[in-house]
């Protein structure tokens, strides 16, 4: 009598053929769990690498770990398999905040670097750009409410967040409120010119100064290009978008668990005294994966004088991850 092998079945197979590969064992039970059989974090990754060999796509590591049974991860993969992209083919939309009080713009350019499998989104916060006639948001909660309903996470295809100086804490903690809502995880963070957490609210609130004093002071901060501060008509449409910016980074205090669960890549100005490769190494505090740091020539503001390198960086990052996943 013949009969068909269902998908599961061969799912199984596979699964089983890289459980034994990985454990270096001869017999494995569709029942037993991975970690009870020898399995630790280590051999997750290589299980992984089977994995991904024989499927012919990428299984998130988080899956893994939910389903650490043979018979689990074959049912898990029918859902998994229809959302995959072949290995080679993986893209990632990157999902781009800007310093405090910047418009996204000023990550337009940066598409012209980035290679096929790197999608540039930025992402306009209310009050500038595209965004002008909205009002200014001065509450984190309220703020990533609103920047959570732009990205686009229905596990097609992985996403990153990058922010640089303020918005690389509203990067950090827009991805722990897609993960406290039930949504994907972000697959790569990229922290840059941003003290971590634990360090990123000034010790002197600004936000409540008068306009004077809020521009003197903005100009010791350094998080404000000098060229801004020193424009009056400028600062006259700035300031309500930069208060409202500063109210959140004054106010701002970590929250529940520290860490975001995926690999986190931190850049930093080779001469910016205030987020330096010493204090932008205390991200990796931040995830249990990986975590890596680059200087770049510059300032704080080497956004502006780097980006072929930035994106280059971090294209480059997405492809070793891809390989070792």
């Amino acid at each position: 009598m013949s009969h068909t092998v269902s998908p599961e079945r061969t799912y199984r197979d596979i699964i089983s053929e890289a459980w034994r590969k990985t454990l270096e064992i001869q017999f494995a039970r569709e029942d037993q769990n991975f970690f009870d059989a020898g399995g630790n974090s280590i051999l997750l990754v290589q299980l992984q690498r089977s994995l991904t060999a024989g499927l012919g796509f990428k299984v998130p590591l988080q899956e893994i770990f939910q389903h650490p049974t043979i018979a689990d991860l074959a049912r898990r993969l029918e859902v998994l398999m229809s959302f995959s992209k072949p290995v080679g083919e993986q893209q990632l939309n990157l999902y781009c905040l800007p310093y405090a009080g910047c418009s996204a713009r000023v990550f337009e350019s940066w598409k012209a670097y980035a290679p096929e499998s790197l999608n540039i989104l930025p992402v306009e916060l209310p009050g500038r750009g595209s965004r002008c006639t909205d009002n200014p948001i001065s509450d984190l909660s309220d703020l990533l409410d609103d920047l959570s309903s732009a990205i686009d996470a229905d596990g097609r295809v992985p996403y990153g967040i990058f922010g640089h100086s303020f918005g690389a804490i509203i990067a950090y903690e827009l991805g722990r409120r897609m993960i406290s809502d039930g949504r994907p995880r972000p697959s790569t963070l990229v922290v840059s010119a941003c003290r971590p957490p634990h360090l990123a609210t000034p010790e002197v609130p600004v936000f409540d100064r008068p306009d004077r004093e809020f521009r003197k002071r903005l100009l010791e901060l350094r998080g404000t290009p000098p060229e801004l501060l020193e424009n009056d008509e400028l600062m006259e449409l700035y300031i309500p978008v930069i208060r409202a910016d500063y109210s959140i980074l004054d106010n701002y205090r970590p929250t529940g668990p520290a860490g975001i669960g995926c690999p986190i890549v931190a850049l930093y100005g080779s001469a910016d005294d205030d987020a330096d490769g010493a204090v932008m190494e205390q991200w990796s505090a931040y995830t249990r994966s990986s975590f890596v740091k680059y200087e770049l020539s510059g300032d704080h503001f080497f956004l502006h004088s780097a980006e072929q390198e930035i994106v280059s960086r971090i294209a480059s990052e997405i492809s070793i991850g891809n390989q070792s996943a």
